[in-house]
């Protein structure tokens, strides 16, 4: 028995021996090194010192209100202001002894004033006297005429004589040059337009 108990207690030292002897020649690299930890003191940051900054957001947005830009001279007038009606407009003619031109018409009601700034533009530009200025200065012949509903002129006649013959003649055959003229606004609740046409020299 104590020959089996030696040989037990032998074979146990051999083995611890050998264990040793192997834990010995392993290469240090397999034993993972122990990781080191530097501690970290929490700072804040510059122009704050002591105070944390939180970053909740705000309860309450903010609105910002835009203001609406006015610009100086630019105000629009809301109140607009009617026309008032013309029977009659002057301007100024050209070429020769023309001076100027106006007309007037056939009762009081006809408030479209561009229509007559149409036609006199028309007329005295067919407007040519063989005259000089200086003889048709002060002159002043009125020609008569009808307008259709298209614009087509009629009766034509020299309603009023200037004394000068030939001022007289170009009067009429300025109007009778000008047919057919624009046709008549298709609100006029008339058919026609009787037009008195002044014909005026100046120098």
């Amino acid at each position: 028995m104590q020959r089996h108990a030696y040989l037990l207690s032998t074979g146990l030292h051999l083995g611890a021996l050998a264990l040793l002897f192997m834990l010995a020649q392993m290469p240090a690299s397999t034993i993972a090194p122990l990781q080191r930890y530097r501690p970290v003191r929490l700072v804040t940051l510059p122009g704050s010192p002591g105070r944390l900054i939180s970053a909740k957001a705000p309860d309450k947005p903010i609105q910002i209100k835009k203001q609406p830009i006015e610009r100086p001279g630019l105000k629009a007038d809301t109140k607009a202001k009617p026309a008032k009606p013309k029977e009659a407009v002057k301007e100024q003619g050209g070429g020769g002894g023309a001076g100027g031109s106006g007309a007037r018409l056939d009762g009081a009601n006809f408030p479209y004033p561009y229509y007559l700034g149409n036609i006199q533009i028309k007329i005295i530009s067919n407007f040519k006297p063989a005259i000089s200025a200086k003889e048709a200065k002060n002159l002043k012949a009125v020609v008569y005429f009808l307008v259709d509903k298209s614009g087509k002129i009629s009766d034509v006649k020299l309603e009023e004589k200037s004394g000068h013959f030939l001022f007289d003649q170009e009067a009429q055959r300025a109007v009778l040059r000008s047919n057919p003229l624009p046709a008549l606004p298709l609100a006029f609740g008339s058919d026609r337009l009787g037009v008195h046409f002044e014909f005026v020299g100046g120098e």
